[in-house]
């Protein structure tokens, strides 16, 4: 049975040579509900009201992606796991790498990333196909994009921001898409510098607020998180740390283990974005915890605090941040 930790901090800076100046104070929740496989990665995570939605890929899954949600109860300390959602009775799935994002009236609804078709989400676990496609074979595109989407927000009924990419390990853009009239362009150039074009330097995670209409673009490989409005228009190049990057290591084919990793994942709620900085390499993740960074969507840096265990994503509501250690998910409270 795995546990829920819930954090409640108040800490201001930390590292893998920082002690932290004062202890979490940990408590253990119950997981319920349908057991959990050995899970490999968690590639993605949102909350929802009162509800976490995570994908998942397990040690024999051979890359499959599986959707789960779970009904978050702090008062009574328990966590409640559905079913995988999409699985059908006959053992098949709907969609073999679900993605889910929040649509415009605050439901849940999921893209399939193979296919990019958007599916609803009805009696809890089942998908239902909608016939609407991200990126659809007769789509009006800018040039020819990937058939595989990323970061996929609705920012009105139809209308869409997402990651896509030119094929063959070309750029990748932040793009807006009209699934009714199925145009779709460009809104920026993800590219930390004009000597880094290709998208595998620049990897890294997207977040929107609609309140403030506003995306944030934060590198893996670079220390930096981009704040443009849905114009392109730049607000802020915030800075989180050192550069690092070393061009030499794009001739390797594991340069992305060679060089620290800066901003693992990102999220955000309205008024804010949250970055879960790692300024270290993937080789010392067991030994090193990382830094939340709270940032308002103006740019400010509001606080950097210290996590006494370690992460690699996180999901944000108003109140709260669920994340998940590699084994285990946590909650951090936020005062």
């Amino acid at each position: 049975m795995k546990n829920l930790i819930i954090i409640i901090f108040a800490l201001t800076l930390t590292s893998c040579t920082v002690k932290a100046q004062q202890s979490a104070d940990v408590q253990m929740l119950t997981l319920t509900g349908n057991p959990l496989p050995t899970i490999r990665h968690v590639n993605d995570m949102k909350i929802a009201g009162d509800t976490l939605w995570f994908v998942y890929e397990t040690e024999d899954g051979f890359g499959q992606c599986f959707l789960r949600r779970a009904s978050i109860d702090t008062i009574s300390n328990n966590l409640t796991v559905s079913s995988d959602i999409g699985k059908r009775s006959d053992g098949y799935y709907l969609s073999y790498m679900p993605y889910p994002f929040i649509a415009a009236d605050g439901t849940v609804r999921v893209v399939g990333q193979d296919d990019c078709e958007i599916y609803s989400v009805e009696n809890d676990t089942a998908l239902v196909g909608t016939k609407q496609y991200l990126l659809g074979s007769t789509g009006i595109l800018p040039f020819p994009i990937a058939q595989y989407t990323k970061d996929v927000f609705m920012t009105s009924p139809h209308q869409y921001v997402f990651i896509g990419r030119e094929p063959n390990g070309g750029p990748h853009y932040a793009m807006n898409a009209n699934i009714i009239t199925a145009e779709i362009d460009t809104i920026r150039k993800i590219n930390i510098s004009p000597d880094l074009q290709p998208w595998m330097p620049n990897m890294g995670e997207l977040a929107y607020s609609a309140t403030h209409q506003r995306l944030a673009f934060a590198y893996l490989l670079h220390p930096i998180i981009e704040i443009f409005d849905t114009d392109s228009h730049s607000i802020k190049s915030v800075r989180l740390g050192e550069d690092t990057f070393d061009l030499k290591t794009l001739e390797d084919a594991d340069f992305e283990n060679l060089n620290t990793l800066h901003t693992v994942d990102i999220t955000s709620t309205p008024d804010y974005i949250y970055a879960l900085y790692w300024g270290y390499r993937y080789s010392d993740s067991q030994n090193c915890t990382p830094t939340l960074i709270k940032i308002d969507w103006n740019g400010n840096i509001i606080f950097r605090r210290p996590v006494k265990v370690p992460l690699r994503r996180i999901a944000a509501s108003d109140n709260a941040i669920i994340g998940w250690t590699g084994e285990d998910f946590v909650m951090l409270r936020l005062h």
